[in-house]
């Protein structure tokens, strides 16, 4: 890390701090930069400019892994409805119409059942297993 850069993190971490985070011992396992706690219960790496959840046991960690590939695979299925509607727009043949539609649904309705495991339960924001320094 550059001196500047090193310093822009330093003065992301002062405005954070200014704003009610606090310093945590906890560092990034990314990079290693001590860990800020935000006010909203979050811990946040200004260096990897991410949230960071911390785990306290494998179990936990393979939970929240898991709730992150779903997540993955909810923003591919949108991306995809996105691309059909796109299709769909310029399609004049009705029956790549109904074919078009019959994808939405499913697109759609797996979408939603991934949305409900997700708001389950279990954090928000990126999961890394961490050791307590």
């Amino acid at each position: 890390m550059s001196v500047s850069s090193r310093d822009l993190v330093a003065k992301k971490m002062a405005q954070l701090i200014r704003t009610g985070a606090t310093l945590t011992n906890y560092t990034c396992p990314v990079c290693g930069t001590p860990l800020l706690k935000l006010k909203t219960g979050e811990y946040y790496c200004a260096n990897c400019d991410r949230p960071v959840v911390i785990v306290r046991s494998d179990a936990e960690e393979k939970e929240v892994m898991i709730r992150y590939g779903l997540m993955d695979i909810r923003d591919t299925l949108y991306e995809r409805l996105m691309m059909i509607n796109n299709e769909l727009k310029e399609a004049k043949d009705i029956d790549r119409i109904n074919e078009l539609v019959k994808s939405m649904v499913l697109i759609l309705e797996a979408y939603d059942k991934i949305t409900q495991i997700i708001s389950q339960g279990s954090p928000k924001t990126e999961a890394t297993k961490i050791e307590r320094k």
